[in-house]
């Protein structure tokens, strides 16, 4: 991290665990550790029986043989790894001083740099054996500016795995820029408004709806989607599939598992086609696991990733041309905390700008965002064609929403 042209810190950190299942009196007993010893295999195998002798349910456990065929792909740059820290740094550096010289209203900024390497084996007793590495970078921009008595920020973000794909301009641009643009930001008259949302503000809301399609959760009766399949839940506009399969620093070819990973329809131009599956959840539905097992806090849960909304064909520019009074949300803040995900109403603090006669117009601030995540998506119009891919794993445009609760005046 800089911070004042200065190196403010710098870490380096290594993790490694074993985690291991077993069926013991036919319950599946699961222990972990982190110290990798002559003594981790005879302490695994104690806690496995141990965790499966307190297991009270009468299901029968058992582990996976393999899948007929795994889609294995390694997605390491080993590039990445081996190009000398110094020129990071610099190459930082000069991220720096072009914030500073974007704008005179820039007092400060921050730089963030960081790489990450994830590494995981696969072994059972049937004899299957998988392994897959990968690793990428990301690139934190912060900037601050001052006006008068007024202080704004705004950050931009970059990931991916080629170091020479880092785009210092366009990460100074959209921090600055959009920092700059906030100055004289008002609360507009609270009404309902045409709204388009920022694809990063879209991504959050998407990540708690596909959250409701955890099949483990349909099955508590504590998902929005229960009950859904294979209905009509949202505008013919969205389709969205999980591709843990596209070849980008969100590949995987196994879930946690051993099950072979594959791309999927989630929902098909509004249609909900599919939950999210784990082996057990799988069972209990009569049907085929779609690969999406993850161990979440000592037991078997349920992920996703590498998420892809479908794009629409238009411009931005052409997306809210219709828009004669509207607002775009760029940023929203406590939707952890103001989301019902049983219910899907939300509600939570935003910013941006209003659009009027098609044009994005005045900044807008001190405002809530207010809603239901089934009738917002019901309620959408169309993206934009500029997809954009969160360190979420969710790749989505800029989306229009006919009409959104604003809070202001």
């Amino acid at each position: 991290e800089l911070f004042k042209h200065e190196i403010e810190k710098f870490s380096f950190d290594e993790d490694q665990s074993i985690l291991a299942s077993g069926v013991y009196n036919g319950k599946l007993g699961v222990a972990r550790t982190q110290k990798l010893t002559k003594d981790a295999f005879p302490f695994l195998v104690n806690q496995v029986i141990e965790s499966a002798s307190l297991i009270e349910r009468e299901e029968e456990a058992s582990l996976f043989p393999g899948s007929p065929k795994y889609k294995k792909h390694q997605m390491f740059n080993k590039a990445l790894s081996e190009i000398p820290t110094e020129k990071k740094i610099a190459k930082m550096k000069e991220i720096e001083d072009m914030v500073y010289k974007a704008d005179e209203h820039i007092t400060d900024c921050e730089i963030s740099y960081g790489e990450t390497t994830t590494s995981s084996e696969f072994h059972n007793s049937y004899g299957l054996k998988l392994s897959q590495k990968r690793n990428h970078f990301f690139v934190f921009v912060y900037a601050v500016a001052k006006n008068g008595d007024e202080t704004k920020s705004n950050v931009s973000l970059q990931i991916g795995d080629k170091f020479e794909d880092i785009d210092a301009e366009k990460l100074v641009n959209e921090a600055v820029g959009k920092a700059i643009s906030k100055f004289g930001g008002k609360p507009i008259k609270s009404k309902k408004y045409p709204t388009v949302l920022k694809a990063d503000v879209m991504a959050s809301l998407i990540d708690y709806f596909l959250a409701s399609a955890i099949a483990e959760d349909v099955q508590k009766h504590t998902s929005l989607l229960e009950g859904k399949l294979n209905q009509k839940i949202a505008s013919s506009k969205l389709t969205i599939e999980e591709k843990p399969l596209t070849k980008n620093i969100f590949f995987s070819y196994f879930d946690d598992e051993g099950v072979a990973s594959s791309n999927k329809v989630v929902v098909k131009n509004g249609v909900l086609k599919t939950y999210f599956y784990n082996r057990e959840t799988a069972k209990k539905d009569g049907v085929e696991t779609t690969g999406n097992g993850a161990w979440s806090g000592g037991k078997m849960g349920t992920a996703y990733s590498n998420v892809f909304v479908k794009p629409g064909k238009q411009t931005f520019d052409e997306l809210i041309a219709p828009i004669k009074e509207g607002v775009f949300i760029t940023n929203i803040m406590g939707l952890g905390t103001g989301m019902n995900a049983v219910s899907g109403d939300f509600s939570c603090q935003a910013e941006g700008y209003a659009i009027k006669d098609g044009k994005i117009a005045e900044p807008i601030a001190l405002i809530t965002l207010a809603g239901n995540l089934l009738k917002m998506l019901k309620d959408l119009k169309g993206f934009d064609n500029e997809p954009k891919m969160t360190l979420g794993s969710i790749s989505v445009a800029d989306a229009y929403i006919k009409s959104m609760s604003i809070g202001g005046e």
